[in-house]
């Protein structure tokens, strides 16, 4: 679990970061956020780089914080945090793990963030958001009108793309 910690991206990411820019630089894009996390950072400036623009670091677009969970994997975080790992696994919405985040703390720093950023952006064209899977999912379910206890279970692959 990588959660908020800070990597930049590896060479395969760094392949598929290529690949996606491909992909946009036929779209209009006029907007162009980003987690200030390395590996988004390092994702938009690539396509950016294809595109033309400038990211926008927007702060509250930073991957969820796992708290102690962080660097574990699922089987080593339920082994030495069970209580917390039992209480995320019965309400994934309100639930922190330790020294961490829940859903629900992850959108309402999203949500606010994101607005601001698109009140303000150029909006001439599509906008592109370059950011995490928790990110990307709570996002998701605020714009499908879904029930934001169920953002965990949208499918959002690594460096994969989405469009809305």
């Amino acid at each position: 679990m990588i959660g908020g910690s800070d990597f930049p991206l590896s060479p395969e990411g760094r392949l598929e970061a290529q690949a996606l820019a491909g992909l946009l630089e036929p779209r209009a894009i006029g907007l162009v956020l980003t987690s200030p996390l390395a590996r988004a950072r390092e994702t938009a400036d690539i396509i950016c780089g294809r595109i033309g623009l400038g990211p926008v670091v927007v702060d509250g677009l930073r991957e969820i914080a796992l708290g102690l969970f962080e660097g574990l994997t699922g089987r080593e975080a339920r082994a030495r945090y069970p209580k917390a790992w039992a209480a995320r696994g019965l309400d994934r919405l309100n639930a922190r793990p330790p020294g961490g985040e829940s859903y629900a703390d992850l959108a309402g720093r999203v949500f606010p963030a994101l607005d601001s950023a698109l009140a303000a952006g150029d909006l001439d064209g599509g906008t592109l958001v370059v950011a995490h899977r928790a990110v990307i999912q709570v996002i998701l379910a605020r714009w499908r009108g879904l029930d934001l206890a169920a953002c965990h279970e949208i499918a959002v692959g690594l460096g994969s793309m989405v469009v809305v």
